[in-house]
């Protein structure tokens, strides 16, 4: 169910889906689902799988990566989108809600610091807030090019190695800052340094061997398991939040990638790449952007001096969440077919051709 013209793997997209949900019913707060900030670390590691698998197979193709292509790739699909959702906020702010700094709501996102700026207090972005994330994964584009073309010159095992070496000293650090009693956890939670390693797991998932995937996804049941309790148990949810969850959240997350991408004529793929969920996964980046200032104006802010939209959280939970729903899925569809995908299209003389491969070391490497 692999499709080699587009490079896409099925199922990946719903996953996609199903982690952008998560995130949504938390953050309506309506929803009961307490734990769905765990959908932001299976983004993580999908997107360290992801961006790996890309790059390592242009380096197999190629001897080399181009970061001048991998950078203008990234800003073309990242930035347009998000360059309607900041204008939108830009304009929204001196109307509706001129308490809010529509310069601390635009610019911290606008540069990709919004993770710096929640860890240290400097300030509670009601708009824009979520992008706190979307900051730790482009600090990491930023940096993760340079540190691969290293690993890459590695035979393979030296090069898992060297990727395991550093999601332990993430490890180490975060568990040291949780034990210094003046460090905020929105200090460890929101920190590049701090929260990097799902995007490493992902990278050490894409780096593999194909047989080492397939065993590796044989332990998804476990994964899956974890995820969905992560989501709904009071328990689970501190726990995702200690010192070992965010390790156990990254790994069930990366449990259950490798059975996808291992075994895509499985029912776990078919299920996952059914039209709505696989059509939600493809614009998901757009429902993220969208969803959390639309939650705000509509349930807990916005113009309405008493409570946002609705003027009280007194109506039926369903048709609340139903109607933020629509509304950032309106928008998202909006920005897809109106900003992004127009935006794709346009081939810069640096984007160089789509990856194919999935893995790819030095010559010597290869042959070891």
């Amino acid at each position: 169910m692999t499709h080699p013209k587009s490079g896409r793997i099925a199922g990946l997209d719903g996953l996609r889906a199903l982690s952008v949900l998560a995130v949504f019913l938390s953050h309506t707060g309506l929803a009961g689902v307490d734990g769905g900030f765990i959908g932001v670390d299976v983004f993580f590691v999908l997107s360290g799988f992801l961006i790996t698998r890309l790059l390592a197979a242009e380096y197999s193709r190629e001897h080399r990566i181009s970061l001048a292509a991998f950078y203008g790739r990234r800003a073309r699909r990242l930035y347009p989108a998000l360059f309607g959702v900041l204008a939108a906020v830009a304009i929204y702010c001196p109307f509706f809600e001129p308490r809010l700094s529509g310069s601390l709501e635009v610019f911290p996102a606008l540069l990709y610091v919004m993770n710096w700026v929640r860890a240290f207090g400097g300030y509670d972005a009601a708009l824009t807030g979520h992008t706190w994330s979307l900051a730790i994964e482009e600090q990491f584009y930023l940096l993760w090019p340079l540190v691969l073309l290293g690993l890459l010159k590695l035979d393979r095992r030296r090069a898992l190695i060297g990727l395991a070496a550093i999601a332990l000293t993430i490890c180490a650090w975060r568990y040291w800052l949780f034990s210094v009693d003046h460090v905020r956890l929105a200090r460890i939670y929101s920190g590049f340094d701090t929260h990097t390693d799902g995007l490493i797991y992902g990278a050490l998932l894409a780096l593999m061997s194909r047989e080492w995937v397939r065993k590796v996804g044989y332990l998804w049941p476990l994964g899956a398991a974890y995820l969905c309790v992560a989501l709904f148990n009071p328990h689970a949810v501190r726990f995702a939040v200690n010192p070992h969850g965010y390790t156990v959240t990254a790994i069930a997350a990366a449990l259950v990638i490798a059975r996808v991408v291992s075994a895509q004529s499985s029912l776990l793929v078919r299920g996952l790449d059914v039209a709505p969920l696989s059509g939600l996964g493809r614009v998901s980046y757009g429902f993220y952007l969208w969803h959390y200032p639309v939650i705000h104006v509509m349930l807990y802010g916005g113009h309405d001096p008493v409570m946002a939209f609705f003027g009280s959280l007194g109506y039926p939970k369903l048709a609340m969440v139903a109607s933020t729903f629509a509304v950032s899925l309106a928008f998202t569809l909006v920005s897809w077919f109106v900003i992004e995908r127009p935006a794709m299209r346009i081939r810069l003389p640096l984007t160089g051709r789509p990856n194919k491969k999935d893995s790819g070391f030095s010559k010597k490497a290869r042959s070891a």
